[in-house]
């Protein structure tokens, strides 16, 4: 096994300047993030369908950047990037579901032979969905490993295989990241069900 606390800290000869200065942008709204309660989604969902957890049918939007609430397809995700952080998005309304913290989700895209045999049927055209929030501390998950086959916490360093659906590589934290089924739909990303497992840190 590759010694993932050694290699999460080499240089990656792919990165541009422009994917620097989008890691600015997320780690700047990352620590807003960070700063927010963790409140489940679906508090106050009947007042504030921002709060509402993913829906089946939902589509995916852009946490932050230039493209920020716009949704997201599955061209705009590239194999080896860095994770696109996103909010579900409904569909019927345009609204945005980032009322709740636990609605973050990282998105990837891996090579077909790359799926782990349980994210497959999970799976849209190669692209999976994780929550992300770390399972450590609550911290947003905002890097890629330069393997480009797992995700790294900013905070800690805990580092999450989504080549092997989630599971922890690296500590401090202990509980595999969960993910959400997608499915695509005339070109649209798309929720097809429920988280896979309970999100964020284990309860104190």
């Amino acid at each position: 096994m590759a010694d993932w606390e050694q290699e999460r800290h080499c240089p990656c000869a792919r990165e541009a300047q422009a994917e620097s200065s989008s890691r600015r942008s997320l780690l700047a709204a990352s620590l807003v993030l960070v700063a927010a309660p963790l409140v489940p989604a679906g508090t106050a969902a009947a007042d504030n369908p921002r709060r509402l957890k993913p829906q089946a049918g939902d589509g995916l939007a852009y946490m932050t950047g230039e493209k920020q609430g716009k949704q997201i397809t599955p061209a705009d995700l590239k194999v080896g990037a860095p994770p696109v952080l996103a909010y579900p998005l409904d569909m019927a309304s345009q609204t945005v579901r980032d009322g709740a913290r636990t609605n973050l989700l990282a998105l990837v895209r891996l090579r077909p032979d790359d799926l782990p045999a349980a994210l497959k049927a999970d799976a849209a055209d190669g692209v999976v969905a994780f929550s992300a929030i770390c399972t450590h501390y609550g911290c947003p998950i905002t890097e890629i490993h330069p393997s480009g086959g797992a995700l790294v916490c900013n905070c800690h360093g805990s580092t999450f295989d989504v080549r092997k659906n989630g599971e922890v590589v690296a500590g401090p934290a202990t509980r595999r990241l969960t993910h959400l089924p997608l499915k695509q739909s005339e070109g649209a990303l798309l929720v097809a069900g429920n988280f896979s497992g309970p999100l964020g840190p284990p309860q104190q």
